[in-house]
This record gives C-alpha cells, sequence and structure tokens, in this order.
C-alpha cells in the first residue's frame, strides 16, 4: 500500500474531488498505450523495467545503463548524450522501505538525482524514480504537465500545478529551470497519493494486468501512484491528440 499522506490544500483537494467524480480513470488506466505498452501486452516493458530498477534501487546501484533504458522506452533523442556516475547515489529505500523522507517531501529525489545525471531533465528524472519505486511516484511528463499545468491553454484542462511546459520546435519541454521546479514534483506526488485513496476508499478496483501480479509488483485491485500516474497520461494524450491517442502520436517525451 502506497504512503497515505498528502500536503494538499482544501482548493487541491475539491478539484481532485471534481476530477475523480467527472473522469472514469479505471477506463483510462485501462486504455494506456505507449509504444509496445498496452493493457492487453500485459505492459510487458514497463513490468521489466519496474523488476529491473526497483532491484537495483533496493541496492542503491542504479547505474547509467538503467538511465538508458528508460531513456529509451521513452524515447529520448538524445540517448547517446546521458552520463552520470555509475552507480550513482538514490537512497530512496531503508531496509526494503521507503526512506523517510518520501513521505514528506518526495522531491527531494529529484534534487538527489539532477547533479549526478546529465541530459536528463523534469521529466526522465521523474521517471527514474517512478520505475525505481512506483507505490510511491510517478512520472512527470510534458503531456500531463500542458494538461495539468500551465504553458498550453489549448489543452489545459485542470490546473493541478504551478509548472508550465513550453514548445521548441514541434517539441514539448518542461521549463527547466523555472520558480516552482522541482518542489511542485511534491504537490504532484501528493495529488497522485490522494487519487489513489479516494479510489481505494470507494472500492473502485485497478484492473492491473496478471503479469504485475505474476512479479508481485502491485497487490490486486489497489491503486498506486504509478497507476493513477498512467490513467493521466492516458487522459492527457487523448485531450491533446483526440483523433490518434495511441503511441507515440509523433510527440517524443524528452523533457
Amino acid at each position: 500500500m502506497p504512503i497515505q499522506y498528502w500536503e494538499l490544500s482544501d482548493a487541491l483537494c475539491k478539484k481532485a474531488d471534481s476530477f475523480l467524480n467527472t473522469v472514469n480513470l479505471l477506463d483510462w488506466y485501462q486504455n494506456y498505450h505507449w509504444s509496445a505498452d498496452t493493457k492487453n501486452s500485459n505492459f510487458q516493458d514497463i513490468v521489466s523495467l519496474e523488476i529491473e530498477l526497483i532491484q537495483a534501487a533496493k541496492q542503491n546501484a542504479i547505474r547509467c545503463s538503467h538511465v538508458r533504458k528508460i531513456a529509451l522506452w521513452g524515447a529520448h533523442p538524445m540517448l547517446d548524450k546521458i552520463q552520470c556516475h555509475d552507480p550513482f547515489d538514490l537512497p530512496i529505500y531503508e531496509g526494503g522501505a521507503p526512506a523517510s523522507w518520501i513521505k514528506t517531501d518526495p522531491a527531494k529525489g529529484i534534487r538527489i538525482i539532477r547533479p549526478q545525471v546529465k541530459y536528463v531533465g523534469p521529466t526522465y528524472s521523474s521517471k527514474i524514480l517512478r520505475f525505481s519505486m512506483p507505490h510511491e511516484f510517478g512520472a512527470l511528463d510534458t503531456r500531463i504537465t500542458r494538461v495539468f499545468g500551465r504553458g498550453d491553454p489549448d489543452h489545459a484542462y485542470l490546473p493541478f500545478l504551478e509548472i508550465e511546459a513550453e514548445p521548441i520546435g514541434i517539441k514539448w519541454f518542461i521549463k527547466n529551470p523555472q520558480p516552482a521546479w522541482p518542489d511542485e514534483y511534491s504537490t504532484f506526488i501528493f495529488i497522485l497519493r490522494y487519487m489513489a485513496y479516494k479510489l481505494n476508499e470507494s472500492g473502485i478496483k485497478c484492473p492491473h494486468p496478471p503479469l504485475l501480479y505474476d512479479h508481485k509488483l502491485r497487490e490486486p485491485g489497489i491503486w498506486e501512484c504509478a497507476d493513477v500516474e498512467m490513467a493521466l497520461f492516458s487522459f492527457a494524450s487523448a485531450r491533446i491528440y483526440p483523433s490518434s491517442t495511441q503511441g507515440k502520436n509523433g510527440e517524443k517525451r524528452i523533457s
């Protein structure tokens, strides 16, 4: 079970409640599609990354090869330029459990990664955390930022986040640096925790594919932070690409 802790204003809680009452995240989770990962494929690439990264993170031994696998999965266009200490220090587990600071300051994970990994911005830093501890972290990419943050008035739906994405050429990036980053990553994680809690309390079971249970990556029907994030990504993708929401759709999540 995820940590049931969040520091959210009453206004953000009300926004989250309104969103959950309006949007069926169960359906959006089932409709998730990125590259080869679909529910029908058992999210096989996601499962493979979770298995490998969780094991490495528990030993505090994430290597540059792990980061490049995540970048390859996400279609990072500068894969060969990624550099990092090998392994680099990311102490998110203490005795197999989440480190104590994750409860109140999940953005600390971004701050730990940032000086150690080069050519990896906000999105891929958050992906490292997401695959290393899917119960407590989620990936914050440009699509989620455009729909639930700021910078894209054409596709904004509900401004949960005080962070901004910007277009550069045909691609979008999460602005880096910007005043709200990385602290606003904590807000994002608190929102994921809150939504997971509300979904679990309501009895709406997450329709995980069986492969996640085979590898003991999830408890049956229990929403975790990464599950909620996947549903939000699916929703955001459909809002940005209403006629073609599957796969990469010509936009690479490179920020």
